[in-house]
């Protein structure tokens, strides 16, 4: 869904219908479960890299800003109600979203889950690394050390020219996981995006010595921060050399520093994320459900969470 104010676009909200989704995170049973609510609904928002959100123009003003909300809410469920759904859901959202949303219509929220993000990434990975508490020091040291001296050829490519390589190792990983998306599904979705966002998509990537793809990194670039999308691991060839968190972490802050970008957007926060620097920050995930339209705006938090801070 767009919107414009001329030719000018302002707004923006994307929306799915899932016939099919081989991963849990954006599956209806998990919505119906997390916020009481029944039936299926749209998706809306982003479904990559575990952050969403309705989309404004940086400069509206902020009266403009919730009426392009709520034209924008009210057009996804208009949607949902022709496909015969019960709304629309809004994913892993930012507690400013959830704030922007809740101004424009009336919602169910709950609590979800949080997001790893690193801050201070412009100041080199050495730098970075010397931050850390000192027993965290010394193991960030050994990590990149023995990937140093694992011997492997470190590079940052165009996503476009390695998508079969990334799709099967992306595969392999999201396997393990217990992700059904195959790997032709996958390299079709890759070409997509780097269609779609061009230089914006880089891989880090780990060859061996015959310049095959051991292991990678999808980012995207977006303003002052690099998100990861995807990590791709050949588990039967790697070298005990922290590969997984060297791509993630310590490569991605050198090729933020050497860009001009301050922060890096791991996805859902982990022990192991957290451990390395990671701040976790909250997300919710919210319903505008079908029929609610004349309702003030306002929002219904599911099993307490507007204790959590909102």
């Amino acid at each position: 869904m767009l919107a414009l104010a001329g030719d000018r676009l302002i707004g923006a909200l994307p929306i799915y219908r899932l016939l099919y989704e081989g991963g849990t995170f954006y599956q209806n049973q998990r919505f119906r479960t997390l916020l009481g609510i029944e039936g299926d609904h749209l998706v809306a928002g982003s479904r990559l890299c575990n952050r969403g959100g309705v989309l404004l123009a940086d400069d509206l003003r902020a009266d403009v800003g919730e009426q392009t909300v709520r034209v924008l809410l009210q057009a996804a469920l208009a949607v949902a109600e022709g496909e015969g759904l019960h709304g629309i859901v809004l994913p892993y959202l930012p507690a400013a979203q959830v704030q922007r949303i809740r101004r424009a219509a009336w919602v169910v929220a709950a609590r979800d889950d949080a997001e790893a993000i690193v801050s201070g990434a412009s100041v080199g990975v050495d730098a970075y690394v010397e931050r850390l508490p000192k027993k965290r020091r010394y193991y960030a040291r050994q990590e990149r050390d023995r990937y140093a001296k694992a011997g492997w050829r470190s590079g940052v490519e165009p996503l476009a020219g390695c998508v079969p390589e990334v799709a099967r190792l992306v595969s392999e990983v999201n396997r393990r996981h217990g992700d059904t998306v195959p790997d032709f599904l996958l390299r079709r979705i890759f070409r997509w995006e780097a269609r779609a966002v061009g230089p914006r998509a880089v891989v880090l990537t780990c060859r061996d010595e015959r310049g095959a793809l051991v292991a990678c990194a999808v980012d995207f670039v977006w303003r002052d921060m690099l998100y990861l999308h995807a990590v791709g691991l050949d588990h039967e060839r790697l070298r005990d050399s922290f590969e997984y968190f060297n791509l993630m972490i310590y490569r991605a802050i050198e090729y933020a520093s050497e860009h001009g970008l301050d922060r890096l957007h791991l996805g859902l926060v982990t022990r192991a994320k957290t451990l390395r620097g990671a701040v976790a920050n909250p997300l919710w995930t919210a319903a505008v459900l079908c029929g609610t339209a004349g309702r003030a705006p306002g929002v219904r938090f599911v099993d307490g969470s507007a204790d959590t801070g909102m």
